[in-house]
């Protein structure tokens, strides 16, 4: 990616690439990328779904905001002020924030009429006035793969398929219960689109109590960016799983049977979002589905997608809020005896 050498630059998409510049920066750090990670699952697990997501949203604005005050000062991360329809901006570019475990996001908090026993938009489409930022912590679409050749092995291994289960992260996020003894897991870098390079890969059943500081070395260092962990089934019905292969798996490349949406930071421009089309139930209009993952397609094939590993989601502790106890902490310190001239 080519970024400008304008600090601010005024055309909507170098202040696009200039954001997405940064936040693959921010996420090489591992001071950045844990914190967002665990914020995911710790977020998500004691609070509502809209309350979660404004949380997130300003966790990511302070997050970015620090990493370019230590490191980009001379950047300004503008923040909206009142009723603006963004809320925060690169250069040129104002973004709107959304965070979604779905292929949709809400456009209007009004619920729409119902009709026959469902619920059908009051209007078609929608134009939004700015680029969004689209922060998806899920998965859509099949996770199997397939071996690609390798001179290496002589062919041995040549049409071996597999499926991973999930992410690892996810799991967590999602309070998903594993299963000890299922699925082995395998830690992958991508190395070009819909195919990933195995690092390692740990047979079912030696990895389940395997603590943060046990796979720190693994996951560290160059690339932290793009790791991430993966859960591939056992062997069934003619299939090899990953775990059978032991250490000739790793260095194999795999390329994913279908493109799935991984998780990751997506950006629509806002040219593309002229005329969304609508659905609505009882609460929300919200962009169809459909439409949100053909965006989510062409932010990726043009290279305004930035990936967002969450495997430390499964090592984050849960953290119920206890905003009471943060402001009763402040009481406390005006009474504390040394406090007082």
């Amino acid at each position: 990616m080519t970024v400008p050498t304008n600090l601010l630059p005024h055309d909507e998409t170098e202040g696009i690439n200039l954001f997405l510049h940064y936040v693959s920066s921010m996420l090489e750090r591992a001071d950045f990328l844990i914190p967002l990670a665990a914020a995911q699952r710790q977020f998500r697990e004691d609070n509502y779904q809209m309350a979660s997501a404004a949380q997130l949203e300003d966790l990511f604005h302070d997050a970015l905001g620090m990493y370019l005050r230590e490191n980009h000062p001379r950047v300004n991360l503008r923040r909206r002020t009142g009723n603006e329809l963004w809320d925060y901006g690169v250069g040129g570019a104002r973004l709107s924030h959304k965070e979604s475990q779905s292929p949709d996001f809400a456009v209007w908090s009004t619920g729409g009429d119902q009709l026959e026993g469902k619920y059908v938009p009051k209007r078609e489409t929608w134009n939004y006035e700015h680029s969004i930022v689209f922060v998806y912590t899920a998965v859509t679409g099949t996770l199997g793969w397939s071996l690609d050749p390798s001179a290496e092995d002589g062919g041995l291994l040549d049409g071996l398929t597999g499926t991973f289960s999930g992410s690892l992260g996810l799991n967590a996020i999602k309070r998903r219960a594993l299963k000890e003894g299922r699925d082995s897991l395998v830690l992958t870098l991508p190395v070009g689109p819909g195919r990933m390079q195995v690092e390692r890969v740990w047979p079912a059943g030696t990895w389940e109590r395997l603590s943060f500081h046990d796979l720190w070395p693994e996951l560290g260092g160059p690339d932290l960016s793009a790791r991430d962990l993966w859960l591939d089934l056992q062997p069934k019905h003619g299939k090899t799983g990953l775990g059978s292969l032991g250490d000739r798996g790793e260095g194999s490349v795999l390329s994913l049977t279908a493109e799935p949406m991984l998780p990751g930071i997506y950006v629509f421009p806002r040219e593309d979002l002229g005329a969304i089309p609508l659905v609505a139930n009882n609460r929300a209009h919200s962009a169809a589905p459909e439409y949100v993952l053909s965006l989510m397609d062409d932010a990726r094939r043009h290279g305004r997608y930035v990936p967002l590993p969450l495997w430390f989601a499964h090592f984050a502790a849960s953290e119920p809020p206890n905003l009471y106890g943060r402001q009763r902490a402040q009481f406390e310190a005006l009474f504390a005896p040394r406090s007082r001239s």
